[in-house]
C-alpha cells in the first residue's frame, strides 16, 4: 500500500487511472465461459450372453429340430376266437344255429391300421341237428380306426340248402363281413355282420347271414 501511495503521490488522477485498469485487466482474466452444457456418457448396447458374462464359459449347443420317427409295420402271430349266431336261407325256408370260428395268422399293424391274414376254421351248430358241420376259409380282415372289413374263401360241408336238414353235401363258396372294432394294448373286439354264400356238388345254393362277435390277440 505505502508503495502504491508512493507512485500515485505525483498526481492522483494516474493513481486512479492506474488502479482502474489493473482491476479490469483482473476480471478480463477472471472471466471465464461457464456456459458448459452437462454430457451423459452414451454405452454401446450389448446383450447379456454366456461368454459376455463368462468368457471361459463352454458355448451352449442349439437345440436340434424335432422329427418324429418314421412308423412302420410292426408284424407279429395273432389268434382269434369268434361266436356267432345265424341263419341259412334257402328256397324252401331258413335254418338258425350257432357258428363258432377259431382263427390264427399273421397280423401287421401300423398306428391305428391293422392288417391280417390267415385261415379260420368254423363249426356249425344247426338246432335240431346233433351232427355239426365244418368249414375252413383263408381269411383277410383289415382294420381302420374303429371299422373293419374282411373277406375271406374255402370250402365247407354240413351246410343245408333244403328243408330237410340232413341232406347235405360239400360246399365252396366265401364271406365278406364288416363292422365296428375296439382295441386294448393287444386285444382287439369286433363285432359286426357276415353274409356267407356256398353252392354244393349239385348246385344248389345256401346263404347265410351272421351277427359276428370276435376276440383276437396278437398285434
Amino acid at each position: 500500500m505505502t508503495a502504491m501511495l508512493m507512485l500515485c503521490d505525483p498526481g492522483p488522477g494516474a493513481c486512479a487511472s492506474g488502479a482502474t485498469d489493473e482491476f479490469e485487466t483482473g476480471e478480463e482474466e477472471l472471466d471465464l465461459d461457464l456456459d458448459l452444457e452437462p454430457t451423459t456418457p452414451s454405452f454401446a448396447e450389448t446383450t447379456a450372453t454366456p461368454e459376455a458374462l463368462d468368457p471361459y464359459a463352454a458355448p451352449v449347443p442349439e437345440p436340434e429340430p424335432y422329427e418324429p420317427p418314421a412308423r412302420s409295420w410292426d408284424g407279429g402271430m395273432h389268434f382269434s376266437l369268434g361266436l356267432a349266431p345265424m341263419s341259412t336261407l334257402h328256397a324252401q325256408g331258413f335254418h338258425p344255429g350257432v357258428r363258432y370260428d377259431i382263427g390264427t395268422g399273421m397280423a401287421w399293424q401300423r398306428g391305428r391300421a391293422k392288417l391280417a391274414v390267415g385261415p379260420e376254421i368254423h363249426i356249425l351248430q344247426y338246432y335240431g341237428r346233433k351232427k355239426p358241420g365244418f368249414g375252413v376259409d383263408a381269411m383277410v380282415t383289415f382294420s381302420l380306426k374303429h371299422v373293419y372289413l374282411r373277406v375271406g374263401a374255402g370250402t365247407a360241408t354240413g351246410i343245408p340248402a333244403r328243408k330237410d336238414i340232413h341232406a347235405v353235401r360239400p360246399m365252396m363258396g366265401g364271406l365278406v363281413g364288416g363292422g365296428f372294432v375296439g382295441r386294448i394294448r393287444d386285444v382287439e373286439g369286433q363285432i359286426g355282420v357276415d353274409y356267407d354264400v356256398r353252392i354244393d356238388t349239385t348246385g344248389r345254393v345256401a346263404q347265410t347271414v351272421l351277427v359276428a362277435m370276435r376276440l383276437s390277440f396278437g398285434p
